[in-house]
């Protein structure tokens, strides 16, 4: 066996408690080594009268290793508990792995320990409305133009190209009067890019957090807008951009005027007087003189965007947020943000955006979710740039599923395109079957698959600010083939609660044909995807052989081994 591969934390999340009467462990190790890996527990006190072990679960396929994982159930709270594994190679070899390492003999010592179970465990998971949603981003300014008293004045005409700069007005009162239609698709939360005043139509550089930007409309259609969409079920979540603020935000423009008298100086990260609008005077986002970067250290910077956060949760009742560039944010400034949040509203969500892996982001302190961008670059590389196999994006997978508790992994952030990207459409160099595929993953796949807006409607689009196109919008949205894909999905989703909460099992991995199946304690739904040039034969439940041709589909969902429903392209 190689025991090198052998890896437990004893600490989260190798063990954690998704409620006070369960523990959850798992175990790292090589692939193709290990027949059995057990899990030997006792009372801290009292090893000889309670000792139990759990055989423990392949779960997850990384390529070159296997997380096996087991549930631990429990009459009390878990509490003053030791364990350790006892592992079986094919070879009939045994070993034991404790706290020390790897051990030759049953261990008397060394022993890995969890404590308590405390209620605050419990609370540290994601809210569960958000484990499983369907998110619909939009990017306010090319949605849909409503009241045209709000329309800037050097508007250029609706679907004109976009360009970094300019504008043709779409508002809040525009989505508003797209509810029904999101609701018709089956949306759940819609997540706003930055609603608040701006001089761009980005709206990243803030000039003021407490005031809906003119060209959006005022505060009350913000809460108006949040108003009707409760009333159809549709949650909404606002971006929050806290790393920078635009050089007209109040302490950034005293700074200008006051130099080294301002009392604001700290707020930011200056590097030389005078200070001007100068890249080289001061720390700004991805160099832009635009966005200088604020000094989230500062505790006064912290308190006041706290209360920016509060005052919007308390005046339209927005469900969460979204942080614009979480990981260059202080970490003791995120702690707080989650602190007093949840305090507010323990319901909230909260949404990190990384383009890393993000484990430090989801450590049950900080934010109950990230914009999963693994699982997008995996969606990439097997559908649009098709340079990985069926068996490699299994793996890749499985791997981003295997760093994070089962509840965080439900309220992933699954993106296939944003405003920061190109569609994905584009990435498909525009194979209308790669797409669709790639589609039916994201919706069957762990965690809260994101519609960025248009993508129903066939938009396309090359990087930002191409990405940025306006949306389409016809008299019967629900006549056009696209839409009903995306509809025809998601009620599927919504029926189906393997979907929203079922493990995630690698079944088929074979050039360009993978499948997967999702199973909870009622149902078993298994779902096959052919990326090939050839159609495919399959073999399902009762050896059932089943043709996909290429460029298809196949879904079937069974209860109590009986076919209760089949879909397929």
């Amino acid at each position: 066996m190689n025991l090198a591969a052998f890896y437990h934390s004893g600490m989260y999340p190798e063990i954690y408690a998704p409620d006070r009467f369960h523990l959850r462990f798992s175990f790292r190790a090589a692939s193709g080594d290990i027949e059995t890996c057990t899990l030997v527990y006792f009372h801290k006190n009292h090893r000889e009268e309670t000792t139990k072990e759990e055989r423990m679960s392949e779960q997850y396929h990384l390529g070159t290793s296997v997380v096996y994982t087991a549930v631990v159930s429990f009459q009390k709270p878990a509490r003053y508990l030791q364990y350790y594994f006892r592992v079986t190679g094919k070879n009939g070899d045994t070993c034991w792995y404790n706290a020390w390492g790897t051990v030759e003999k049953c261990p008397d010592s060394g022993f890995f320990e969890y404590a308590y179970a405390n209620k605050c465990i419990v609370e540290y998971m994601p809210p569960k409305w958000s484990q499983g949603t369907i998110y619909y981003q939009i990017f306010p300014e090319r949605f849909r133009k409503g009241n045209p008293s709000y329309a800037p004045e050097n508007c250029v005409a609706w679907g004109s190209k976009p360009t970094a700069s300019n504008f043709m007005g779409g508002n809040l009162d525009g989505i508003r009067k797209s509810l029904s239609y999101l609701a018709e698709l089956g949306i759940e939360c819609i997540y706003l890019n930055p609603v608040f005043t701006s001089p761009s139509n980005h709206k990243y550089d803030t000039t003021d957090y407490y005031k809906v930007d003119p060209h959006f409309g005022i505060n009350e259609d913000l809460r108006v807008l949040v108003k009707e969409a409760h009333e159809k079920n549709i949650r909404v979540i606002l971006d929050a951009v806290f790393n920078h603020t635009g050089t007209d935000f109040f302490a950034f423009a005293d700074l200008l005027k006051k130099q080294e008298k301002s009392e604001y100086q700290s707020w930011y990260h200056i590097t030389r007087f005078p200070v001007r609008e100068e890249a080289d005077c001061y720390e700004c986002f991805f160099g832009f003189a635009g966005m200088p970067k604020l000094n989230t250290g500062n505790e006064k910077v912290q308190e006041y965007l706290l209360n920016v956060l509060e005052y919007w949760v308390r005046e339209v009742q927005v469900d969460g947020y979204r942080f614009d560039v979480i990981d260059e944010i202080d970490e003791n400034f995120v702690l707080k943000i989650r602190d007093r949040l949840k305090r507010l509203n323990p319901e909230l969500v909260l949404i990190g955006e990384t383009w890393a892996e993000g484990k430090r982001l989801l450590n049950g302190c900080e934010m109950d979710s990230i914009m999963n961008y693994s699982f997008r670059q995996a969606m990439l590389d097997f559908f649009a740039e098709r340079s990985i196999n069926a068996e490699t994006f299994g793996h890749r997978l499985e791997t981003a599923l295997s760093r994070h508790p089962d509840e965080t992994n439900m309220a992933m952030f699954n993106a296939l395109d944003t405003h920061d990207t190109k569609r994905f459409i584009n990435s498909c160099s525009h194979r209308l079957d790669s797409f669709k595929l790639g589609v039916v993953v994201q919706m069957m796949f762990p965690g809260s698959p994101s519609i960025y807006y248009g993508d129903e409607a066939g938009i396309d689009g090359e990087n930002d600010p191409d990405c940025r196109k306006c949306m389409t919008w016809q008299e019967n949205p629900g006549e056009k083939e696209s839409f009903r894909f995306y509809q025809r999905l998601i009620q599927f989703r919504k029926k189906h609660s393997a979907i929203r909460n079922g493990s995630f099992t690698t079944v088929l991995a074979d050039g360009r044909v993978y499948g997967f199946a999702r199973e909870n304690e009622t149902e078993i739904i298994e779902i096959f995807v052919n990326d090939s040039d050839d159609t495919v034969e399959i073999t399902v439940e009762n050896a059932r052989s089943i043709l996909i041709s290429k460029g298809n589909f196949y879904i079937v969902c069974r209860k109590n081994g009986e076919i209760i429903e089949e879909i397929c392209s």
